[in-house]
């Protein structure tokens, strides 16, 4: 029996062996692939908050600008025609190319030509008009977007838009009315005095 058992110590040598590289590969296995499975740490909160901070700051200075709105008198005119009364000549074609608003000053700023802007080319009465714009600047450019019109007259002032009398809905500028398809009419609604159509802008 001793010769027995001293005939299986190497045996038994080589699978101590194995196993105990088997535990050192298992061990290298874990170092190895479980940190890179465990979620990231999260930054520090005052770092979060910095960063929250300075993007809101971003988005507040850029849309100080391109919102911040206000009111310029005068009349609408094309540019071009304007120019032309003052000595520039542009080329016949370009004679009614772009809207602009003459201020009292004369300073003549350039119209974006949306639903509002067109409006004015649509209906000649609304050029006719001595008038008061509540409008936004375009970033960057001398372009300025109509948000409101309002008419000055003897009589008072006046928010100048469309109505179909017969869908009872508005509209702003002169053409079929979106629904019916009927004509519409031009609507001047009387405002107080110290009155701004919209809430809020004076």
């Amino acid at each position: 029996m001793v010769e027995a058992f001293h005939s299986q110590l190497p045996v038994l040598a080589v699978e101590h062996d194995d196993l105990r590289r088997s535990r050192r590969l298992l061990l290298l296995m874990v170092a190895i692939f479980v940190p890179s499975r465990l979620p990231a740490d999260d930054p520090p909160k005052d770092d979060m908050a910095e960063v929250k901070t300075a993007k809101d700051g971003v988005g507040k200075e850029a849309g100080a600008e391109q919102d911040a709105a206000q009111w310029l008198r005068g009349r609408v005119v094309f540019l071009a025609e304007v120019l032309e009364s003052r000595g520039a000549r542009s080329v016949p074609d370009a004679r009614q190319r772009v809207l602009a608003l003459e201020t009292e000053r004369g300073e003549l700023i350039p119209l974006l030509e949306d639903r509002r802007g067109h409006a004015f080319r649509a209906d000649d009465r609304l050029r006719k008009m001595e008038l008061e714009l509540l409008v936004r600047r375009l970033p960057g450019t001398p372009v300025v977007q109509i948000i409101n019109v309002v008419e000055l007259t003897k009589g008072g002032r006046f928010e100048i838009d469309y109505w179909c009398d017969v869908c009872a809905i508005v509209m702003f500028e002169l053409k079929p009315c979106e629904c019916c398809q009927g004509e519409i009419e031009l609507r001047r609604r009387p405002l107080a005095k110290d009155r701004s159509p919209l809430p809020g802008i004076k």
